[in-house]
């Protein structure tokens, strides 16, 4: 899946931290907690003097991070498609609060129905299969160059998404897991 993920540095050594900044073509970049949630341990650092000091603080307490080009077309948007079983069964955007990049909804965000492109509903479905999910969220957003995926979520929240699409996920959910479940036995006694 090459092409559809920022450029990303991961921040080992607190020393390299204007060298792994100019690396993802930046400032401005996003530097990351490997381990969060919800936009927590997300930073937006619009200098290079500022990201390296940003780096240093997180590698000193010895936080694993990682570093991403900032992708300013997105405009403070990113797209959330749900993949149940191979195929995008919603998609919302997420617009963040007035005064942050983050479009997280538990930051103040909003989301609304979207109807998504063929690419970018082709790359969320690559994303899942990818990781081997059978259920997940793809976070992307709209680049200059197509659609880009921000992270791949194994356990994504379902009440923005059903709240702003109107369908029942959790029951799209519940329905692929009964169907598995019933072609699982079905092979099963074929074969026994």
């Amino acid at each position: 899946m090459g092409g559809v993920w920022p450029l990303t540095a991961y921040a080992n050594d607190p020393k390299q931290a204007e060298q792994i900044i100019k690396a993802v073509n930046g400032p401005p970049v996003v530097i990351k907690l490997l381990e969060g949630t919800q936009g927590i341990g997300v930073v937006l650092a619009e200098t290079l003097k500022g990201g390296a000091s940003i780096i240093e603080a997180f590698r000193g307490a010895n936080i694993a991070i990682m570093v991403q080009e900032f992708i300013k077309e997105a405009g403070g948007t990113d797209i959330r498609a749900l993949v149940v079983g191979g195929k995008v069964v919603a998609a919302m955007k997420r617009t963040g609060a007035a005064d942050d990049f983050r479009s997280n909804l538990h930051r103040g965000g909003s989301a609304e129905l979207i109807k998504i492109t063929p690419e970018e509903r082709s790359t969320a479905v690559r994303a899942a299969n990818r990781m081997g999910l059978n259920v997940c969220g793809v976070d992307m957003l709209r680049s200059n160059h197509g659609p880009v995926i921000m992270e791949v979520n194994s356990s994504p929240g379902l009440e923005g998404i059903e709240k702003a699409t109107g369908k029942d996920i959790a029951g799209l959910v519940i329905e692929f897991i009964e169907k598995s479940a019933r072609d699982g036995k079905t092979k099963t006694k074929g074969r026994g």
